[in-house]
């Protein structure tokens, strides 16, 4: 399994402070990446290349303003937004896209549960799936906590959403931050769905959130990792925020290392 770091493109300084650190690709945000001008993905793009590192992954699908349930998902406005994020994203090594994005994902009031989870389903299968075939990406689904979002809160959830999809490149994530719902028997009988992951450290000190992972008394690390690597996932990024990136980000690195062992 290959490990990554998730940061922003407005942020090129810590390409290469992430690859010294051990990191095996990058991890951006897609609406960033889909939106921002040419100078600002120039810079990015450039980083990665002198960095000799592609940015393999992509989270942060669609924003607030492209909210799927209810909405005319299928127009212009959405299929140029995908196009040309995928599209950047070939050019920096991308193969797979996050799909977590709890206000575009809600079900609004007066939609009901089933009906959300069917367009849902119809927007990944018939306008994502061969936007993101076209590229040679594959888009997976975030479950995320429940006081995120209204729906797709356990790997479970995110693996059926994707069967309804009915497209071999949509897939399922799982993250550690979000799994509170789950465990990791879950992802273990979820084998061959489970494309891509996130982790850090859940028990933040310092008021983050989620922090980089840096030790294993922090945390089960191991049994997440086993249960990924059992499940057959690809690829795992931390997704983590800190105080002070090029010093935790080397910390960071250095107890992958021993992940990896």
């Amino acid at each position: 399994m290959r490990y990554g770091m998730c940061m922003g493109i407005d942020s090129p300084q810590n390409v290469k402070i992430a690859k010294d650190a051990g990191f095996d690709y990058m991890e951006c945000g897609f609406s960033m990446l889909s939106r921002a001008d040419d100078e600002v993905y120039t810079k990015f793009k450039t980083a990665l290349e002198e960095s000799g590192i592609r940015c393999e992954a992509a989270n942060c699908f669609l924003p607030a303003d492209l909210p799927v349930i209810g909405h005319d998902y299928g127009s212009e406005k959405y299929v140029g937004y995908i196009e040309n994020g995928m599209k950047r994203g070939k050019e920096l090594g991308m193969k797979c896209v996050v799909f977590g994005s709890s206000a575009a994902r809600n079900v609004p009031n007066g939609v009901s549960y089933a009906e959300g989870f069917r367009q849902l389903g119809d927007f990944l299968g018939r306008v994502v799936s061969p936007i993101a075939e076209k590229y040679g990406m594959t888009v997976v689904i975030e479950p995320l906590r429940k006081n995120e979002t209204n729906i797709i809160n356990t790997v479970k959830e995110g693996t059926m959403l994707a069967v309804l999809s009915g497209k071999d490149n949509i897939a399922c994530l799982a993250d550690l931050y979000h799994m509170v719902s789950d465990d990791n028997d879950d992802i273990r009988q979820l084998r061959g769905s489970i494309r891509h992951a996130h982790f850090s450290n859940p028990y933040s000190k310092n008021n983050l959130k989620r922090e980089f992972p840096k030790s294993f008394d922090e945390y089960d690390y191991r049994s997440f990792i086993d249960a990924l690597e059992y499940a057959g996932c690809e690829r795992c990024s931390v997704e983590a925020r800190c105080l002070d990136y090029p010093t935790e980000a080397v910390e960071s690195g250095n107890f992958i290392n021993l992940l990896r062992k």
